[in-house]
């Protein structure tokens, strides 16, 4: 199966407003995008006291998140959801350009990012946008959640990626927000947290990253549930 000229079930090295021009309207099954927010534009201070280099980050805000979002929605099909990861920083520019008709928060339970003189950021807000009246799956959920920021340290959803999202929360989002064999795009694909959500809960994926070296990290953590649901689909068949 594909989704115009991409084949599904892949991480692609490209453009996200180059893919969104690529792809057909009305299309996709869900969206769930953590996207640039210019938050670390001369990237992040080490304990060396160098910065690393999040070329990626080093947008203008306002700017690049226009150019995206209107092409992105339509993308969806009629009576979808899609998820915007976002940033306190830039709460009311995020609130400006995509009027969400919700927003959930998670609440980061290991990490507390302290301000002198402010509140901490310890928590991230998730835009939630309908196209249509979509409904979540039958249940009760809260627009509070809590999860386990990844850590370097860890052995399970280890820390590759600087804004890496828990895959506990992105397999809560996709599961109450879709069904089995239905298509998820993530066109800021990162280590590829959100493919591999969808490969645990037996949903169709595509993904775009446009860093080379995060390209590399997200195909080798999505192989060994790339080969498992393979042997699932050849089990059912």
């Amino acid at each position: 199966m594909k989704l115009g000229e991409f084949e599904l079930n892949k991480i692609y090295c490209m453009d996200a407003i180059e893919f969104l021009k690529k792809i057909p309207d009305n299309s996709v099954d869900l969206i769930v995008i953590d996207p640039p927010f210019g938050i670390m534009p001369r990237g992040k201070m080490m304990r060396n006291g160098e910065r690393d280099n999040y070329k990626w980050d080093n947008i203008n805000i306002k700017e690049f998140t226009l150019e995206y979002s209107n092409k992105l929605f339509n993308k969806l099909k009629q009576d979808s959801f899609m998820y915007v990861m976002w940033s306190q920083k830039y709460f009311n520019l995020g609130i400006e350009i995509f009027k969400p008709d919700r927003i959930i928060f998670w609440r980061m339970n290991n990490l507390l990012e302290y301000v002198k003189g402010d509140f901490a950021y310890d928590y991230i807000p998730i835009f939630v946008l309908k196209k249509g009246n979509p409904k979540l799956v039958e249940g009760k959920y809260s627009c509070d959640l809590e999860f386990t920021k990844p850590q370097s340290n860890f052995k399970k959803d280890k820390l590759l990626h600087p804004t890496q999202k828990p895959l506990e929360l992105l397999k809560h989002i996709i599961k109450i927000s879709s069904k089995e064999n239905d298509l998820v795009l993530d066109c800021f694909a990162g280590s590829g947290t959100t493919a591999i959500a969808c490969l645990k809960l037996n949903r169709k994926f595509i993904g775009i990253e446009k860093e080379q070296e995060y390209i590399e990290i997200a195909k080798a953590r999505i192989k060994p549930y790339l080969k498992q649901s393979n042997k699932n689909q050849d089990l059912r068949s």
